[in-house]
């Protein structure tokens, strides 16, 4: 069901070279012409700026995106297709690391595939390429740490989870029970991954507590075993969920004086999933599972 021009498009546009687009598609190098100007004169634009790199208009980067779209959902609509005559679907789930220690915690994994009763594919991923993955249909949906743009998707709060200071439990900080304002300043700093959940709400609170780190040294890790590496290794302060906090045998929470941070860990899935009819099956299910929570 895909238009060969658009996968001829695609193609060009990832190697940059008509011959070796042919090449792949193992077609002319001529009907790769014919396909770009086709799709030129059926939108009324022209697609690449005329600049050797071949860099795309901006009417290009628009048919470019929505090409991945309608292909990835032709390859969704045939994987669908062919489950459902096997009885059988393969549920893609997309999770934050910095969101398994809710999962961990709480059996979560267990419940969802309860009501998926499907074989799965679970990815950790970073929050932008969940949300990237989910527009284009790669996921069926998603464990997040952080907020989420409404207009395109939809979701459930699972939880919140608290941020707290850690230290190495054999470091210089193993007999402190409460970090000070000069000690944040005056020592390294380990946090999650950047525009990550967990290092977005530690940022948030800290400016929100007036404490400014911009000029201490700042270490991210979006894993939770290197967070708890770099934390011993640079003798520093991390901030990180207290559940996570739990999981890593090195580690120990401290406290802050009036330094009360938490972050939301969301279900959350897209607007324009085909799969409805599951998908509030499973949020009625979670709602029954946070009540009992």
């Amino acid at each position: 069901m895909n238009d060969p021009r658009l996968l001829t498009l695609l193609t060009l546009v990832q190697v940059k070279n008509y011959t070796k687009t042919a090449q792949r598609l193992f077609i002319t190098q001529p009907a790769v012409t014919h396909h770009i100007k086709s799709l030129e004169t059926e939108f009324d634009i022209v697609l690449f700026t005329g600049n050797k790199g071949f860099e795309l208009t901006k009417q290009g980067q628009i048919l470019v995106e929505y090409a991945r779209r309608m292909m990835n959902q032709s390859r969704e609509l045939t994987e669908a297709i062919s489950d459902s005559l096997s009885l059988k679907k393969t549920l893609a789930l997309g999770i934050t690391n910095e969101a398994i220690a809710l999962c961990a915690k709480k059996n979560l994994l267990s419940l969802l595939f309860e009501v998926y009763n499907s074989n799965a594919n679970l990815m950790t991923l970073s929050s932008a390429d969940i949300f990237t993955y989910l527009k284009e249909g790669k996921l069926d949906f998603a464990i997040v740490d952080g907020s989420y743009d409404d207009d395109a998707f939809d979701g459930i709060l699972l939880d919140t989870m608290a941020i707290v200071p850690v230290c190495y439990t054999e470091g210089k900080f193993k007999e402190i029970k409460r970090v000070t304002r000069d000690m944040i300043k005056n020592n390294p700093i380990i946090l999650g991954a950047p525009n990550n959940g967990m290092c977005e709400g530690t940022l948030y609170h800290l400016k929100n507590s007036n404490i400014n780190i911009s000029q201490v040294p700042t270490f991210h890790s979006n894993s939770p075993f290197l967070l708890g590496e770099l934390i011993k290794s640079k003798d520093g302060i991390g901030f990180m969920y207290e559940e996570l906090c739990g999981q890593l045998k090195d580690v120990k929470r401290m406290d802050l004086m009036n330094f009360k941070a938490s972050q939301g860990i969301y279900l959350v899935y897209s607007q324009n999933s085909f799969d409805k009819p599951t998908l509030k099956a499973l949020v009625k299910v979670l709602k029954k599972w946070k009540e009992r929570q």
